[in-house]
C-alpha cells in the first residue's frame, strides 16, 4: 500500500489538529519517512513530516499505516502502457512497474491541500516536499521540481501525480 508524505523545509511543526481531518495524518519534527526510497535524502534534511493514512488510522497509528483509502484508483492513466513497454514487473523488483501515475479521491482534495498550505506556511523558506513511495509503482524513484501548489494541482488534475516520486515545491512570498 502506498505511503504519502509532506514535508514542511525547516518547520518547526505544524501543529495539525487531527479532528479537523477525515484523513489520518501523523505529523513528526524529524524528516523520517516510513518507507525507503527517499529515507536517506530526508534525514539529510530539517524540518517537520505529515504522514497521510487511510481515515481508518485516525485513531490508530501504531500498527500498519498507508494512504491507499484517499487513491482514486479508478483513474485511467493514458499513458500506462507507453510506461510499461520495455520495463519488467516480477519478483525480482518486487513486482514494480505496474502502476505510474494516481489521482487523490475527490471528496479528499481539499484537506490535503490545507494540510500542503500549512506546510507551506510554517516553512521559513516556502519550501515543501510531497513525496510517495509504492511498491507497485516505478522500480526507480524520480525528482521533480514544481513552481508552486497550483502546479502541483494542475499535474494531478490533468495527468495524474507520479507514483515514487519527490516533488519540491517552493511558492514566492
Amino acid at each position: 500500500m502506498p505511503t504519502i508524505e509532506i514535508a514542511s523545509i525547516n518547520s518547526t511543526g505544524l501543529d495539525l489538529n487531527q479532528d479537523d481531518y477525515e484523513i489520518a495524518i501523523i505529523e513528526e519534527n524529524k524528516l523520517e519517512s516510513h518507507r525507503g526510497l527517499f529515507y536517506d535524502f530526508l534525514l539529510k534534511q530539517n524540518g517537520t513530516i505529515i504522514h497521510l493514512g487511510n481515515p481508518d488510522f485516525k485513531t490508530d497509528k501504531d500498527g500498519g499505516y498507508f494512504a491507499g483509502q484517499i487513491i482514486d484508483w479508478d483513474f485511467d492513466d493514458p499513458d500506462i502502457d507507453k510506461k510499461r513497454k520495455g520495463l519488467k514487473s516480477n519478483e525480482d523488483n518486487s513486482y514494480a512497474n505496474q502502476d505510474f501515475n494516481f489521482q487523490f479521491r475527490l471528496e479528499y482534495k481539499d484537506e490535503i491541500n490545507r494540510i500542503l498550505k500549512s506546510a507551506f506556511d510554517s516553512s521559513p523558506e516556502n519550501k515543501i516536499y510531497f513525496l510517495t513511495d509504492y511498491q507497485f509503482g516505478p522500480e526507480n524513484g524520480s525528482f521533480k521540481v514544481l513552481e508552486n501548489l497550483k502546479s502541483l494541482w494542475d499535474v494531478h488534475d490533468i495527468e495524474g501525480l507520479t507514483w515514487n516520486t519527490l516533488y519540491e515545491l517552493k511558492e514566492k512570498k
